[in-house]
Parts: structure tokens; sequence; C-alpha cells
């Protein structure tokens, strides 16, 4: 099935994810009621729909040239619509934090995404410190929600948290590199961030049971280990997709980790919900001729 391509800007299948951020965040910091959990986690996926949009309309003339099949570069008469969608999402997300009582944290989550669409991207290192920022911002959500103060463990694990897709957006940059040896010490480098990060995580573990990180870092080794067997563009884009994904295995395990096990609940959820769009929306494979 084809998506709209309004829908397609988006980026319904990742959508999930920033959902997992503040659902993990709050159970995190001691749990919250049903409405503040919904109107959190609704926050955060209308920010990070916005950001996606805006990074689209920021892209529009580069990917003209580059990506002609992405929604913007095909159909330049969406701008207008896409302006309008990218506002009203990012106007809905903090109506919704402010009725979770995370207006701060939420702010600060379309701040740095502003940032790194607006420029930030192209500019080692303040694009992975962008971010990572805005996913560390968007834990951030959850732990207002809940009401928990900021300091040791929640600082931990929003930074921790930031410096994996920290990661995962230096992996991207991965793509855009040549020769394929310099695109393999990318990802390595990558890769060792998201390794050192979730080593961090694994130290917020109550009763031994940080152990339960080995899980993430042992996937997230087999990733990287075949992305860089292959070492191409099409690897380096697996290898970000597969650690997109591993992000609500991150958060499960954090909350095993710190005996919050009822969390384990909505963070499948929200991965199911992923997974489920990714067969609805995946493009056809092609006849076989």
């Amino acid at each position: 099935m084809r998506p709209h391509p309004l829908l397609r800007l988006v980026r319904p299948v990742l959508a999930p994810t920033a959902a997992a951020d503040a659902l993990a965040g709050a159970w995190f910091g001691g749990g919250a009621g049903a409405g503040t959990l919904a109107a959190a986690a609704g926050a955060s996926v209308c920010l990070y729909s916005a950001g996606m949009v805006h990074n689209d309309l920021a892209d529009r003339r580069r990917d003209a040239e580059l990506h002609p099949d992405r929604p913007l570069a095909a159909i330049p008469a969406l701008f207008g619509r896409a302006v309008l969608l990218a506002l009203g999402l990012a106007a809905a997300g903090l109506v919704l934090a402010a009725q979770a009582g995370a207006l701060l944290p939420a702010v600060a989550v379309l701040a740095a995404a502003c940032a790194y669409n607006g420029g930030l991207k192209r500019v080692f290192p303040f694009d992975l410190a962008a971010m990572g920022a805005a996913r560390g911002a968007n834990l951030c959500v959850g732990f207002a929600a809940a009401g928990a103060s900021f300091g040791w463990p929640t600082a931990a694990y929003a930074l921790a948290y930031g410096l994996f897709v920290a990661g995962i957006t230096g992996a991207s940059r991965a793509e855009d590199l040549d020769p394929a040896p310099t695109r393999r010490l990318a990802l390595l480098l990558a890769g060792l961030a998201q390794l050192a990060a979730l080593g961090v995580l694994a130290l917020l573990g109550e009763g031994g049971r940080g152990w339960v990180m080995l899980a993430p870092a042992a996937l997230l080794a087999l990733f990287l280990r075949a992305a860089m067997a292959e070492g191409t563009r099409p690897a380096a884009k697996r290898y970000v997709f597969r650690s997109l994904l591993l992000l609500f295995g991150v958060h499960a395990a954090v909350l095993f980790a710190v005996h919050r096990d009822g969390g384990l609940v909505p963070i499948g959820a929200c991965a199911g919900a992923s997974f489920l769009l990714l067969a609805l929306l995946a493009p056809p494979a092609p006849a076989a001729t």
C-alpha cells in the first residue's frame, strides 16, 4: 500500500519510537495516570512528526536534485500543505505536552529539531549533538509527566540515550561517505558510541539486572558486523533503520533493569505498532521476470 504523500512526510513507521521515549521516561520516573501518559505520548509523536515534515521542507531544493522521488520534490504543490501540517503538528504537540505537565522539555525537543533541520545537520559534530539532544529531551517529556526530578538516574538515562541516538545519526552520515573503508570507519565509530551508551545504561540496573543490556548490545553488534562486512551505502542505511527499531529494545531493557516491568507493555505496544505499519506501508516487492 502506497501511503499518501503527506503521510510519507511524517515517517509513520518510526513515529511510535517517539511515543516509546515519552512512555519509557514516564515509567522510569515512577508512572502517571492514563490520561497523562496518553498526552505525553501524543505530544512526542506530534513533535517528532513535525520535525520530520520540517526536515523535508528544509531539504526540498536539495531533494529535487538528489532524491526526486521524495514527496515535496515529486509534487511541489504540496509545499503549502506541508507547512500547515508541520505547524499544526508542532502546535498540537505543545498543547498536549502542556496538558501532561511537560511543556518545557517539549519546547526543548522542538528547538533541537528546528536547529538540526535549520542547518546543524550539515555541521559535524553539532548535527550529532542536536539530534541526541532532541531525543534526550523527548525522554524528559516522560520524566516531567511523571513528576520526576532531573538528577541521577534520570539525567544519566537521558544523556546515555542521547548518545545512543547521536550514534545513529553518525551512522546515517556514513551513507554519504566514500570510499568504502571510510564508510566502514564511520560506522565503527558510531557503533562504538552506541555500545558505550548501552554500557552507561547498564549501570542504572538495580539488583544485578543491568545484565539485560547485553541483549540490545548483542543485536547492535550483529547489525554493525553485517553493515561493516558489506560496507555499502544500502548496508549503512539498513544499519540505521535497524538501530532505530532497536530503540524499543533499549527502553524495554532499561525498564526491566530498574524493576519498572509494567512499562514493558506500552513499549511492546509501540513496537508492535511500528512493525505493523512497516508491514502495511512497505513498498511491494518487484515482480519476478
